[in-house]
């Protein structure tokens, strides 16, 4: 298998290794739903529904400014999960992400520094 992350956007990389590492409760909670809806017997499960819940969530305990997560990043959350846990194969539907552009290794560090 290729690697997960090989066809990303090398932008869409960066921009989501920041908010991934500013939000660390989401992947969490990514991964325990999606342990847990595989425990109830699904073989296959949406993770675009998974991020839909946690939205949901968060709406619910937010005010003020409404959390935000991405559409962008919820194939890599989904690619994410695999990488950790391989037993996760198979069970979202991955799709040949589009690879925009290339960047530097500057502006991609300047993007991590936001």
């Amino acid at each position: 298998m290729t690697d997960l992350f090989d066809e990303a956007d090398p932008a869409l990389l960066a921009k989501f290794k920041v908010f991934h590492q500013k939000n660390p409760f989401l992947y969490a909670k990514f991964k325990e739903y999606a342990y847990m809806i595989r425990s109830k017997g699904h073989k296959k499960y949406s993770a675009w529904t998974i991020i839909n819940i946690i939205r949901w969530e968060e709406d619910l305990k937010t005010t003020g400014s409404v959390f935000k997560i991405s559409n962008d990043f919820i194939a890599l959350y989904a690619r994410l999960l695999v990488y950790h846990d391989k037993s996760f194969e198979g069970f979202f539907e991955l799709k040949k992400m589009k690879r925009v552009r290339k960047i530097s290794r500057e502006e991609t560090e300047r993007m991590a520094r936001q």
